[in-house]
């Protein structure tokens, strides 16, 4: 027979397993005490070799056979002397099951053992019964069986789950109180279930190995030393969980306390994860600040007195409810000379509420519900927002600009209660906001160099539009913007850019509005009707009260398509529209359309001028048909006749 000594160093990230056949001069004083029948019997039966077992004894119930070795509570009221030993090992041969079984002893008098070890056919029953080890820090129980807690007290100093087999330790109820609780992993992993009771003392090492919560409280201290698991399916966690490696799963249950994704050890950087499915996780949590760090949350609910995502820390939201208090962080670092590492953050589904976010990272969302009370802050190198699906709120949302990034909105919806700041910086890779879906706000505000692109989206917009020396782009659908103000910064013009052909931009009145000094509005790529109504439009209001004299002067179409290249001043039309001025008298222009009640014939030109429009069924003779003020550039009328000549030709004149 060999004696197993296993020792655990006091490294708690480097457990040492040592086994082999070792003599201390303790151990040597130990007798041998051989469980001889192979039957079932009780502990204080005449089975044993050397007899009723004693403190130095060393006993081995290891025989072939299927059976259990009972401690009851006549041997803990009759024979309590013999229920403190050395030693204990309980093993079985193949097609065999061994089995030590404390059924109803009590907590008076404890079974006290200084090592124990249940390998593998084998198992430890208790029921209403009390287990004391007193083994030093290194040695005590190992686990390479099963071993059944129920209504129970163990406490002592180290519990070895996993290391010499496939352990498999069931606490069902009653106490858990042991000093150093380890459950190795690799080739013989360890399985710690809790269905019920108190673990609320000392450390839990997960070296590989998995402890499964599904009832009961749980209020001991976890290292995550090497990949190991918790899985929590119910109960209450109540301890903080420092995750150097491994990964915590919340399926059900309550989690109370602080959540680190990975933990640092001092030395090098972890890998750790968690996911939660379901329960409730109530704590800070903090997510690849020391190393690579995930959480993913697909149901359930995250109650968190703060929430950060560090620079190698992705958190992913399929489903449930994360409800912040507080400022909800994306944070990224340098890790070379031009390159960064940022932290990531994705919203696919479920709820988000906070008071704040504040990035330095990725944000994407492709559906769910973000309600953010306060301020949505870009702040970052390469800090980005995308938008493709679900709600997002913010109180503000301020872009400071970066060397690659910005907001790309390609769907969903965008409300921000207040100012929308888009910054500016003149590099290549920087895509300042675009507008793809829905943006409903107040304030815009465009910083010296800022881009804003309408883009293919929805704008609705309360407030003032502020360009400072900005890039406006316009977008393929109609696009209603407030008031419109040019303020002086940077090199002061700013470019309203027409990117489509079929671009409406419709600006609210913007007459009351104060324009500063300087500043110059560059339109570039115009290709609309000097009549106005073309494919391509820029209204101010909706009537030739929407800009001042003051401010059409700061106007400038640059070499609008049909005129010769180069700058023209602005004029607006009756109903609010801005076209090139050319500088001379309108060419006159008339479109027919055939209609039932007769021709429609509609006529461009000066507004406010009277034109004479003549007829002639032969383009020889001209007889004059109507004269009428052309009030807005465009004035319409139908010629009833037209249907009783099987042709009819028609010009105009201006009239002096």
């Amino acid at each position: 027979m060999k004696n197993f000594l296993l020792h655990h160093s006091t490294n708690l990230l480097q457990p040492l397993i040592l086994v082999g056949t070792i003599c201390f001069s303790d151990r040597c004083a130990a007798q041998d005490n051989v469980w001889q029948s192979a039957m079932s019997g009780n502990w204080q039966d005449a089975s044993w070799s050397l007899g009723l077992p004693a403190t130095n004894h060393t006993l081995w119930i290891t025989n072939a056979g299927w059976k259990a070795v009972q401690i009851g509570a006549a041997t803990a009221q009759n024979y309590p002397e013999s229920l403190s030993v050395n030693a204990i090992n309980i093993s079985s041969p193949t097609n065999s099951f061994n089995t030590l079984l404390l059924n109803f002893a009590g907590s008076e008098t404890p079974l006290t053992v200084k090592t124990l070890s249940v390998a593998s056919n084998s198992a430890l029953t208790m029921i209403s019964s009390s287990l004391q080890i007193n083994g030093p820090n290194g040695s005590g129980a190992m686990i390479g069986g099963q071993f059944n807690q129920n209504d129970s007290v163990v406490a002592g100093n180290q519990v070895n789950v996993g290391y010499i087999g496939p352990g498999v330790y069931n606490f069902n109820s009653g106490y858990f109180t042991i000093s150093q609780l380890w459950l190795g992993g690799d080739n013989t992993p360890g399985v710690f279930v809790q269905n019920g009771g108190t673990n609320g003392f000392g450390v839990t090492h997960l070296d590989g190995g998995t402890y499964v919560l599904s009832n009961g409280y749980y209020g001991a201290t976890l290292y995550f030393d090497k990949y190991g698991e918790f899985l929590q399916q119910g109960g209450v966690l109540a301890s903080d969980l420092t995750m150097f490696n491994g990964t915590y799963v919340l399926a059900g249950g309550v989690h109370q306390g602080w959540t680190e994704v990975p933990s640092p050890n001092g030395f090098t950087d972890g890998m750790a994860g968690m996911v939660q499915a379901g329960g409730t996780n109530d704590g800070a949590v903090e997510v690849g600040a020391y190393g690579t760090g995930s959480y993913t949350l697909s149901n359930g609910v995250c109650m968190a007195a703060g929430f950060s995502v560090g620079p190698g820390g992705v958190y992913s939201q399929w489903d449930g409810s994360l409800q912040v208090d507080g400022v909800i962080g994306v944070s990224e670092e340098q890790v070379a000379l031009g390159a960064y590492s940022s932290g990531q953050f994705y919203l696919d589904g479920g709820q988000i509420t906070s008071s704040g976010l504040y990035l330095q990272g990725f944000y994407s969302q492709t559906g769910g519900t973000n309600l953010t009370a306060g301020d949505l802050t870009m702040n970052n190198v390469e800090s980005s927002v995308s938008l493709s699906g679900g709600l997002l709120t913010a109180n503000n949302f301020i872009e400071n600009p970066g060397f690659q990034g910005g907001v790309s909105l390609t769907g969903g919806l965008l409300i921000i209660t207040n100012d929308l700041s888009v910054g500016g910086i003149n590099l290549p890779n920087w895509r300042g906001f675009t507008c793809g879906g829905q943006l409903v706000v107040s304030n815009i505000w465009v910083a010296p160099q800022g881009i804003f692109s309408c883009g293919n989206g929805v704008i609705k917009q309360s407030g003032i539009l502020t360009l400072t020396n900005a890039s406006l782009y316009s977008g393929s659908n109609c696009v209603q913007l407030g008031p419109l103000r040019l303020a002086s910064g940077g090199n002061t013009n700013s470019t309203l850019y027409l990117a489509s052909p079929t671009s409406i931009m419709t600006f609210a009145n913007s007459g009351s509005v104060p324009w500063d000094n300087e500043p110059q509005l560059i339109i570039e790529g115009w290709s609309g009707s000097l009549f106005g109504g073309g494919t391509q439009q820029i209204v101010f209001g909706n009537n030739s009260n929407g800009l001042t004299s003051p401010q059409l002067a700061h106007i400038q179409f640059h070499n609008p398509a049909g005129l010769t290249n180069g700058m023209y001043p602005a004029r607006i039309l009756a109903n609010g529209e801005i076209v090139p001025a050319t500088g001379g008298p309108l060419p006159t222009n008339m479109l027919l359309q055939s209609q039932p009640g007769g021709m429609l014939v509609t006529l461009h030109g000066e507004a406010g001028r009277s034109y004479s429009i003549e007829t002639s069924t032969d383009m020889v003779h001209w007889a004059p048909w109507t004269n009428q003020v052309n009030a807005t550039g465009t004035m319409t009328v139908t010629d009833t006749d037209a249907k009783n000549y099987p042709a009819r030709f028609y010009r105009a004149r201006l009239m002096p």
